[in-house]
């Protein structure tokens, strides 16, 4: 169950607490978190950041906070703290920050404490709980802006949930700046962090998107980056051996996908073999592949494909006899076969030169 910190109404699922945050509360009294997923929610429904002002105006309003502001000091003249704010003050001024709370840390403590920890926000609760905070107002986001960024200076090399954001934006705004090869390697960090804060007994993808930052759709983020990965390839061949290892971890890490799933990343798998001209390897996976999904018309089309089409006229006559063979089950398979056409062309093709060999012949 998610809990609303707002109204303390509880909910099943991640969608529904997106809905209610955009529908029950002003913008500006949401945390950062929360801010993130109205936007989701925006975004995933089409709407205009207006509507949620009008929806407001509509229904009943939601209180808004009185924030009191300490204009001491030039640090605390905005209205509510920003992660900006936080990264602009010093360590020693954020862990002062913190003892106003009744917070004590240290780096020794900080990194004993998050030992087992994924999450920057979880020790925040943490934090809040133990040491009975109650942060309101101008304060209402320190405790998890402080724990987030001394997180980055006190133990970046220990992974967190929070990253994985940065990691993805800053791949999509590489993206739009056609720098296709640097968005892919963000994105490959983004996806180590990904498997570092997944826990091993979680097996499926939508499990592990439970788990995970709202912001994220794990499916389509791994989709999207096994698609950019190809396309990179076609220009720099290394990016064929990243796709390779990222194709490979993302079947290991999730045993239990659908199977829909884990037979397009196989095939991925083998393509990325064949790429890097492994040809043995790429077709000792697909006879994997035809062996697990027997109804799987491209196993066999491929690896057919991967003797015909690479010198025929080197092949023996047991080869063409398995290239024949693997086309015929292609073609007879329950499964789905664009081109079957062509595949019947070569079929005929393997068939007409076995027809004229003699059977002797190697």
């Amino acid at each position: 169950m998610i809990e609303c910190r707002y109204c303390e109404r509880t909910f099943a699922e991640e969608s529904e607490i997106r809905e209610h945050l955009y529908k029950a509360h002003e913008r500006d009294e949401l945390s950062r978190i929360d801010r993130k997923r109205v936007e989701q929610y925006v975004d995933e429904h089409g709407l205009d950041e207006s509507n949620h002002e009008e929806h407001q105006e509509a229904g009943q309003p939601a209180q808004r906070e009185l924030r009191t502001v300490d204009t001491s000091s030039d640090i605390y003249s905005d209205e509510v703290w920003e992660l900006s704010d936080v990264e602009a003050l010093s360590t020693d001024e954020i862990v002062k920050k913190l003892a106003e709370h009744g917070i004590e840390t240290s780096e020794a403590a900080f990194r004993n404490r998050i030992e087992n920890l994924h999450s920057a926000t979880t020790l925040a609760e943490q934090w809040e709980a133990e040491y009975e905070v109650d942060t309101t107002g101008y304060d209402q986001d320190i405790i998890w802006m402080a724990a987030e960024v001394l997180w980055e200076r006190w133990a970046s090399d220990v992974p967190n949930k929070e990253r994985i954001y940065e990691f993805v934006q800053e791949g999509r705004d590489l993206r739009e700046k056609e720098s296709r090869a640097e968005a892919c390697d963000q994105w490959l960090t983004a996806w180590e962090y990904i498997v570092a804060v997944t826990p091993d007994k979680i097996t499926s993808i939508e499990e592990a998107d439970r788990k995970l930052p709202s912001f994220l759709s794990l499916e389509a983020f791994i989709r999207s980056l096994d698609s950019d990965l190809a396309t990179v390839a076609q220009e720099d061949p290394a990016y064929h051996e990243h796709r390779l290892e990222f194709c490979r971890e993302v079947c290991e890490q999730f045993p239990d996908a659908p199977d829909e799933f884990l037979l397009d990343f196989r095939h991925f798998v083998a393509d990325s073999l064949a790429e890097l001209d492994r040809s043995n390897e790429s077709r000792a996976e697909l006879e994997l592949l035809i062996e697990e999904y027997p109804e799987d018309p491209w196993a066999y089309k491929k690896l057919a494909d991967s003797y015909w089409l690479e010198d025929p006229d080197e092949l023996t006559r047991e080869e063409m006899e398995r290239t024949a063979e693997l086309y015929r089950a292609a073609l007879d398979a329950d499964g789905p076969l664009e081109g079957a056409s062509i595949v019947a062309e070569r079929c005929e093709e393997v068939e007409s030169r076995l027809t004229e060999s003699p059977r002797s012949a190697r």
